[in-house]
């Protein structure tokens, strides 16, 4: 439940950022787009309650641990640890949101969009502030979290809501000519602030791999990958392929590329709720290694291990398989075959596991 509820948080977040954005770019740069309104009202609304789920699920270890009511716990994590601190000002943050989302006359308001992803900037910082990164590094931590994650609701917000609830057609060049930019931006500072966000976290990533957290973390970094792919294909080889393809649709794969976000934001769902290993040794002595590793791994496992690359035969036919899955994404946008893609974007996933987790020793 934790896992879904962190998932559809940052999906809230993806909405709201794409939208009030998309309402800021003038309408013959863009296709015609139309988000419900109750959708991002919605959104709003859930954002507390969603962000309350790890809030409910820690208050109830703690009290059990510290034979305390459910109560006085409550009140000690929302005054005095920060994920309580920021849930209290995100709750804030939101219920303003809502509100003006629920007046018409802001609605219809030049200037709604503006107050409304200002709102939303403050909820992504706050979100920053309760991260693992900003109760570790303090500032620094605080605001490398809330540049990854901003940089990333940017990106993959406006990708959702063009992909999903654009009308028609039209202005797709224009749309592009400054999308391309701006996700090329987006993807560099979320790149950047990601390792810097690693190195906080997790300083030991290879040998993080033997835990459940490494093995997330890994996968995440592998849908990357396609997702990337994908982006390339829809920002730079649309052009050239509409010219000798006049039925070729950009919606069908912005969808699919879309859906790999998604995939993504669900691991990264999944790892904002789980303690960062920044030792492993002294962490597999109080936590299991990942049942995942432990398949696959040839060795002798021990919490003493410290694991290293070793190219050999395996590796290097399962690398070479995600190489080819990924030259033939490539090709198949050029085709316009939209499945085959997708699938081969899926396997460039698994072939790259496999490959590296076969190169380990």
């Amino acid at each position: 439940m934790i896992y879904i509820s962190e998932g559809l948080l940052y999906i809230c977040f993806a909405i709201l950022t794409g939208t009030f954005l998309l309402r800021l770019v003038p309408e013959d740069r863009r296709p015609s787009v139309h988000v419900p309104h109750g959708l991002l009202l919605a959104c709003a609304v859930a954002i507390p309650f969603l962000s309350y789920v790890p809030i409910h699920k820690l208050a109830i270890v703690f009290a059990k641990d510290f034979d305390m009511s459910y109560g006085a716990i409550l009140k000690s994590i929302l005054l005095d640890v920060n994920t309580g601190k920021a849930w209290v000002w995100t709750t804030i943050g939101s219920a303003g949101l809502a509100f003006l989302l629920g007046l018409k006359a802001f609605r219809g308001d030049k200037h709604m969009p503006k107050v409304a992803l200002f709102v939303t900037f403050l909820l992504i910082v706050w979100l920053g502030y309760a991260g693992h990164a900003s109760s570790l590094y303090g500032f620094k931590g605080l605001i490398t979290h809330s540049a990854h994650f901003l940089a990333v609701s940017v990106w993959i917000g406006i990708l959702f809501v063009i992909s999903w609830f654009s009308k028609d057609d039209a202005n797709w060049n224009a749309f592009l000519r400054w999308f391309s930019p701006v996700a090329i931006v987006s993807v560099v500072v979320t790149l950047l602030a990601g390792i810097t966000l690693m190195s906080f976290t997790t300083p030991e990533y290879v040998n993080s791999w033997m835990l459940p957290y490494g093995q997330m973390l890994l996968i995440k970094h592998l849908l990357i990958l396609p997702l990337l792919l994908f982006a390339f294909s829809n920002g730079f080889g649309y052009k050239k392929i509409a010219k000798t393809n006049p039925n070729f649709n950009p919606r069908r794969w912005l969808k699919a590329e879309s859906f790999i976000a998604l995939l993504v934001l669900a691991a990264t769902g999944v790892l904002g709720q789980q303690a960062p290993p920044h030792k492993v040794k002294e962490t597999l002595q109080s936590e299991s290694p990942s049942p995942l590793f432990t398949s696959i791994y040839k060795g002798n496992f021990s919490p003493d291990i410290s694991l290293k690359f070793t190219l050999n035969m395996e590796c290097l036919l399962m690398l070479a398989a995600a190489a080819l899955m990924a030259v033939g994404l490539l090709w198949m946008y050029r085709v316009n075959k939209l499945m085959p893609a997708f699938v081969m974007g899926i396997l460039t996933v698994v072939f790259g596991y496999f490959g590296l987790m076969f190169a380990i020793a």
